[in-house]
């Protein structure tokens, strides 16, 4: 540990006399949560437009949404603002990442009474909607934001864990598949259209206009391109963030072409590409309509808000490709099970907990290999910045794409960190030759290319002696 201690001081002390470089890639970390909040803003405008005629308990559920938002927006800042006080750099104010986090929590809370419902486990509706808004962005920022990043990274999607343990109470009733079963027919049969009590009618109850279906104007049972129409352009129940389908995959898509190297896209791809084989495998299972079972998986608002906007959380997700994939592919295949097996139709919610906990594992699938070799990377358009703000690291992963020998920089820095010599050696740190890609495309700021050196130098070092 002696080596490593002298070789920090000693690049610390060269550094204090170094000019710093000003140029890097656009992207920084409160850049990306601009954008996002920006997109999960104009989710949360769609719904608010396209539930505001619908009044239950005396609320227009479009001003029960717009409202839920910004209680749990201010929630999150407010709260991320105190424990920054108090836990200093342990914890530093990052207020558009609380305002995300804020918005995820409102957008991921069920609202809306269905027709056929009776007794619901949940307030859908206001004002008691907003005490539990309220209390997940309290609880989700308190324990799996800020406290949980004290263990050096987050093994859980704040915003889905905050809610699973609000809602540990209820989740015997949630889970319990009689409980579903007295209006909504099993996933593990054959689907249908004929008749009310066809899984396709009892879509149309569940997700469509609720004014409109009791007064008969949506026909029950609905055509399949009736149906198709509920769930993919306007669902009245569930997650506010999926209320339409289409709104969340053209704004998904546009953030993902926008900041394509620093989010994590090729998770929401793999998982729509497993929950279509899984489709496929149930409806050969049990038969039925294949297209029917196909949009239930994919439009249903929790399965796709999640794929967009939680999936994706580069905190809690594989920072390789292939991790990403197989991350993708088990998340889609545990949420078809769930949903089929257990009639928790945010089953997803529940495969997005167990997939994080994975992430540790999956970290190490595909893993460049380091090259003695260089080769030539393109990098994205350098700009100037005149202060350099530094956060956290995101694990956003950009800087494994852009080393000219291969290398993990990050992973480097994580070990260096922790005085573990013989990770360095497998990682090849001694490689590094220093050219600072790795620095200037992270959008944390973080110092990758000294990082990297010192644990090339720190190896030099144990060599000699």
């Amino acid at each position: 540990m002696l080596f490593v201690l002298t070789q920090k001081l000693r690049f610390v002390k060269g550094r204090m006399n170094m000019s710093k470089v000003k140029e890097y890639s656009w992207m920084t970390k409160d850049k990306l949560m601009t954008y996002t909040f920006i997109a999960l803003a104009i989710i949360a405008a769609v719904t608010t437009v396209l539930w505001w005629s619908v009044i239950q308990e005396g609320w227009s559920l479009g001003l029960t949404v717009l409202v839920s938002c910004m209680i749990s927006v201010v929630v999150a800042v407010v709260l991320d603002y105190i424990l920054s006080l108090a836990m200093k750099e342990k914890g530093p104010v990052n207020t558009m990442s609380a305002a995300v986090f804020g918005l995820i929590v409102a957008l991921s809370y069920s609202y809306g009474i269905p027709v056929m419902a009776t007794v619901e486990v949940l307030p859908l509706t206001a004002p008691q909607a907003f005490i539990y808004v309220a209390v997940i962005s309290a609880v989700g920022l308190i324990v799996f934001k800020k406290l949980q990043g004290l263990l050096g990274r987050k093994y859980v999607n704040p915003a889905a864990a905050a809610k699973l343990l609000v809602l540990l109470p209820f989740l015997y009733q949630i889970l319990l598949p009689k409980d579903h079963t007295g209006y909504i027919p099993t996933l593990a049969a054959g689907l249908g259209y004929e008749g009310e009590s066809s899984f396709a009618s009892a879509l149309q109850f569940c997700f469509g206009n609720p004014d409109l279906v009791s007064k008969g104007i949506l026909p029950i049972p609905p055509s399949p391109s009736e149906l198709f129409l509920t769930l993919a352009i306007a669902k009245y129940h569930g997650w506010a963030g999926g209320a339409s389908s289409i709104a969340v995959i053209i704004v998904g898509i546009i953030l993902f072409i926008v900041a394509r190297k620093y989010v994590k896209w090729r998770i929401t791809a793999a998982y729509f590409a497993s929950i279509i084989v899984m489709s496929l495998i149930m409806s050969a299972v049990y038969g039925g309509d294949i297209l029917l079972r196909l949009g239930f998986h994919i439009f249903v608002g929790s399965s796709i808000f999640l794929a967009f906007f939680m999936a994706t959380d580069p905190a809690t997700t594989p920072l390789t490709h292939s991790g990403q994939c197989i991350f993708g592919i088990g998340l889609g295949v545990l949420t078809v099970l769930i949903q089929t097996y257990m009639n928790f139709f945010g089953g997803s919610i529940l495969a997005l907990i167990i997939m994080n906990l994975t992430s540790p594992l999956l970290d190490k699938v595909g893993l460049p290999k380091p090259s003695e070799e260089k080769v030539e990377v393109k990098l994205p358009k350098a700009q100037s910045f005149e202060t350099i703000k530094t956060t956290a690291c995101m694990r956003c992963g950009a800087c494994l794409e852009v080393c000219c020998h291969k290398l993990s920089p990050i992973l480097i820095k994580e070990a260096f960190d922790k005085g573990r010599t013989e990770t360095l050696k497998v990682l090849r740190a001694d490689l590094c030759d220093g050219c600072g890609n790795c620095t200037f495309i992270c959008p944390a700021r973080i110092d990758l290319r000294s990082f990297t050196l010192r644990a090339k130098a720190s190896l030099r070092t144990e060599k000699s002696q």
